[in-house]
């Protein structure tokens, strides 16, 4: 008998996977009492498992708050099944390395996983996506937006979450389950920097759209301007200067003199949030 390898993994439904894990875990029960000989007991808990998968792309299939079932195979037929809720998902595009765009999918369970028979496949055509070309711009607040790309750009990092809300309960059967929680998001763009002068004041709100391509873009509506962290002058090694500029996601802002609903919208122009 030989051991397995990865050549064959695949997630249902997803296109251009990379990696995929799942950890399971039981919360085990110890004790200790005047019959156990000062020894200790140790009993079954409740159960629980997660897992990722990482895969070439700029727009997840599966968004945070969505429930689905995971099917992770290894061969083509065997594998993990469950059902799962999406935690986070994180978008890198890396344009200082040239790189391939890619996502990260986070995901819990909701009940039990199944170690066995898993059938998944990928039947799609590649096409990955290149970070070279790719930019970012804000907007501004007032009027019609009117957009400034932000220079020198290094990379890009997009995380949106779902603050998914856990439980166990006398119906749940020794297993933890979850529902939806609520949504928040944040954009980290790193840069080389020419001027301090150019960052962004913090508190202070723009529209961002961050680049995929030539002409698709995610877009944020509203962002708020936190820390410029990593702000670094190496006199020693006259290391090029650089700063980290966060952005959070603000779904009202004030527009024009009044609190504005904003939107996220994908770069196939699906609007996300708010639906």
């Amino acid at each position: 008998m030989g051991v397995l390898s990865g050549i064959g993994g695949a997630v249902d439904g997803e296109a251009c996977v990379r990696t995929w894990t799942i950890a399971t875990t039981a919360d085990v029960q110890n004790a200790v009492c005047s019959a156990s000989k000062q020894g200790t007991i140790v009993i079954d808990g409740n159960e629980d498992w997660s897992g990722s998968f990482t895969q070439y792309g700029h727009t997840p299939n599966r968004m945070p708050q969505d429930s689905f079932t995971f099917t992770g195979s290894i061969d083509g037929s065997n594998g993990a099944v469950g059902t799962a809720i999406v935690d986070s998902v994180e978008i890198t595009i890396d344009i200082e390395a040239g790189a391939i765009i890619g996502i990260v999918t986070n995901f819990s369970g909701n009940g039990a996983v199944t170690l066995g028979a898993a059938v998944a496949s990928d039947s799609t055509t590649p096409d990955p996506a290149t970070s070279i070309g790719c930019k970012v711009e804000v907007g501004t607040m007032v009027g019609s937006p009117v957009w400034t790309e932000i220079t020198d750009v290094r990379t890009v990092t997009i995380t949106i979450t779902a603050d998914n809300q856990s439980y166990v309960s006398s119906s749940t059967a020794g297993k933890t389950k979850r529902t939806a929680g609520n949504i928040s998001a944040a954009i980290a763009v790193t840069v080389y920097e020419d001027d301090f002068a150019d960052l962004p004041a913090v508190n202070s709100d723009a529209r961002m759209r961050v680049y995929v391509n030539a002409t698709e873009f995610w877009l944020f509506e509203f962002v708020r301007f936190g820390e410029a962290s990593d702000l670094t002058v190496d006199r020693e090694t006259a290391a090029l200067v650089g700063a980290t500029l966060n952005a959070s996601w603000t779904g009202f802002a004030e527009v024009d003199g009044s609190m504005t609903e904003g939107q996220i919208v994908e770069p196939d122009t699906t609007k996300w949030w708010a639906v």
